[in-house]
């Protein structure tokens, strides 16, 4: 009796060991045609890489100072900040405009180049010379799709 026991104990080794070895071997050939396949291959890179988180900030450098009140033919001022986290030098294009009723009156167009990490404070001068009600003006980063806004009254 004590033979069989042996005998099954080594079987039960070499069943073990088999599978193992087919386990090893289905792996690395999953391993291989990953590598072999690139768009598997970038998937894969891009599931495993970290890369830092790339953005602009857009805002106005003193929120509490925004014009909500404004004359007609008085000049109104504010000031809005954009700031480089991109992680390369990068050219902004803005606009500011107006929103009266849905039509947009340009105040200004420009555009402003940035290292990386580097900011720029944009002042903007902005005279309202046709009554309103309620009037949005606008900040666009036009290639970046990004907006700021505040809303103006008629004294």
């Amino acid at each position: 009796m004590p033979e069989v026991n042996k005998n099954k104990k080594t079987n039960n080794k070499v069943i073990t060991s088999i599978v193992l070895l087919f386990a090893i071997i289905c792996l690395t050939a999953g391993v291989l045609f990953l590598v072999k396949n690139n768009s598997v291959k970038e998937a894969l890179i891009l599931a495993t890489s970290v890369k830092p988180e790339t953005y602009t900030e857009l805002y106005f450098e003193n929120h509490l100072s925004l014009p909500n009140k404004v004359t007609l033919f008085k000049k109104n001022n504010f000031k809005f900040m954009i700031h480089n986290l991109e992680g390369k030098d990068t050219e902004y294009p803005y606009e500011v405009y107006i929103d009266i009723n849905g039509e947009e009156k340009t105040v200004c167009t420009d555009s402003v180049f940035l290292k990386n990490t580097e900011y720029k404070t944009i002042p903007v001068d902005f005279t309202i010379t046709m009554r309103i009600q309620r009037a949005e003006v606008v900040v666009n980063l036009i290639d970046k799709n990004q907006q700021i806004s505040f809303w103006i009254e008629e004294k």
